[in-house]
């Protein structure tokens, strides 16, 4: 598995495990911030499984998870569109999607210009739950018709492989887990 593949997956534990603490905390706009990041990431990873369904092979598109110098760049609206396209999500749910996407950007690069209150984004917070909880069952979607079709990156592994992989989470948020 490619390290930034590996970084990509272990990414989504971790922003996780960022959104309970932030909820613990009460930090609205870090919560915000983290559920933007994980739609986005659950989109992406969406649109890989579909086009190796689609291509009837196992082949992995690298530019959607990640941004080199040279190559293509993926943005947020970028993938909403191909998303649409691709018939993951309907216009419904991309139009609900930009809405709270517009809403992090206000509250990010608009916060003194506008007459949003610190707290009124813990109103947000659910709608981008029931949002990531949709995209979450279309990947899941996705996974399970690769494993039922035998086409595309999505196998069974065994179980042995959490502890490994709770060790690349707590890597990825810069601690680490007593041996």
């Amino acid at each position: 598995m490619r390290d930034n593949f590996r970084n990509f997956l272990y990414s989504f534990g971790a922003a996780r495990q960022l959104l309970e603490r932030a909820r613990s905390a009460g930090s609205l706009i870090e919560g915000i911030v983290l559920y933007v990041s994980l739609i986005d990431g659950l989109l992406r990873i969406a649109i890989i499984l579909d086009k190796q369904l689609q291509d009837d092979n196992g082949d992995f598109d690298f530019s959607y998870i990640e941004q080199k110098q040279t190559g293509p760049k993926y943005s947020e609206g970028q993938i909403y569109e191909e998303a649409i396209k691709r018939h993951i999500i309907d216009v419904e749910l991309k139009t609900k999607i930009t809405d709270l996407y517009e809403k992090r950007n206000a509250v990010i690069h608009r916060f003194f210009l506008t007459n949003i209150r610190y707290v009124d984004l813990e109103t947000w917070l659910g709608s981008y739950e029931e949002i990531f909880n949709q995209c979450y069952r279309k990947v899941y979607e996705l996974e399970s018709r690769q494993l039922h079709e035998g086409k595309g990156m999505t196998t069974t592994g065994p179980r042995s492989d959490r502890e490994k992989i709770s060790r690349a989470i707590a890597a990825k948020l810069g601690f680490d887990l007593e041996p």
